[in-house]
């Protein structure tokens, strides 16, 4: 199993130029039947960039997607996540910037996932976290 960062569903919806047809591969890949998870962390930050974009519209289609695809885990992002997402950072001297990074690591840890689909070189920073984007 593998964690699905934001920037794979952003790239997917925004027909990213240099990235959307990896973003979109990667899509295809779990619509038939890669086994995979992603937070609820990852779906705030789907919506708040869509929102920072203007297209607040595309909401509610982004959520159908999810929905629709029983073989990607949606977690819940708890305290935990968060208090081990601190020891992440001060263990790894990584700093606050990677916040939401290391939160995601957390997330995976609790599941016992190593393998992240993203494009942000910041996991590559982070060990035990191999990063994929391909």
């Amino acid at each position: 199993m593998r964690f699905v960062d934001s920037n794979v569903f952003i790239y997917h919806m925004a027909q990213d130029p240099r990235y959307g047809e990896t973003a979109s591969r990667i899509l295809r890949r779990i619509e038939e039947g890669e086994e995979t998870a992603t937070s609820t962390l990852v779906v705030a930050q789907v919506c708040g960039y869509l929102r920072w974009k203007g297209r607040s519209d595309i909401i509610p289609l982004y959520i159908d997607f999810l929905r629709s695809i029983p073989n990607l885990m949606k977690m819940e992002t708890t305290l935990d996540d968060f208090l081990e997402a601190e020891e992440i950072c001060r263990s790894h001297s990584i700093g606050w910037r990677m916040w939401d990074d290391a939160v995601i690591t957390a997330q995976m840890r609790r599941i016992g996932v190593d393998e992240i689909y993203s494009n942000d070189g910041d996991f590559d920073s982070i060990p035990g976290v191999k990063r994929l984007f391909k």
